[in-house]
């Protein structure tokens, strides 16, 4: 028995090792290495919840090996099916068009886009590079935000989903303070 607990000790520690290695490999390539690699680059934006269960799309900047945001495919968005197995989902052509989808439209500069999501088209959001990282903002209750989270409250009626209302949550550009708002259809 004592020999068999030293055994699997030896392996887990093995495991960590190696662990250890990978991400030190990882951590030392460079951003051109990662995209040869296959690797994607992309840095989060925000996520829409719904209070019918775990699953959330999630809205990504995608980043090229210099830095900026990917001007042939600047944002992406999928789901990361949390009430299931948390595997990534691509969204379908009706979520695309109804509900989760977004028109995008080219900034002031290189670095910036419009975004409109499907079902939020009266609202503006955009996207920007600023130093090292990507904002989403937007107006969040009458102030200048940074976008990370909409959340839709909603319920069946007759079979149907609908929606009571939709909140956005992040944090005031100005002063880092979190602030959210709560719109109704």
């Amino acid at each position: 028995m004592p020999k068999q607990t030293v055994g699997q000790a030896k392996r887990l520690t093995n495991g960590a090792f190696h662990q250890l290695a990978v991400l030190a490999a990882l951590l030392s390539m460079s951003r051109a290495d990662l995209v040869g690699a296959g690797i994607e680059l992309s840095q989060p934006l925000f996520i829409i919840e719904k209070s019918t269960n775990a699953n959330v799309v999630h809205y990504d900047a995608v980043i090229t090996p210099d830095g900026d945001l990917d001007s042939r495919e600047p944002i992406i968005a999928y789901w990361v099916m949390a009430a299931e197995d948390g595997r990534r989902e691509d969204l379908t052509s009706a979520e695309r068009r109804k509900a989760f989808g977004f028109t995008i439209m080219r900034g002031r500069d290189a670095n910036s886009y419009h975004l409109r999501l499907a079902a939020q088209q009266q609202r503006d959001i955009y996207v920007s590079r600023k130093g090292n990282s990507v904002r989403a903002t937007t107006l969040i209750a009458g102030r200048c935000g940074y976008l990370t989270k909409i959340h839709v409250k909603m319920h069946k009626l007759f079979g149907l989903p609908k929606i009571e209302f939709i909140e956005l949550m992040g944090s005031d550009i100005a002063t880092g303070e979190s602030i959210c708002e709560r719109v109704r259809p």
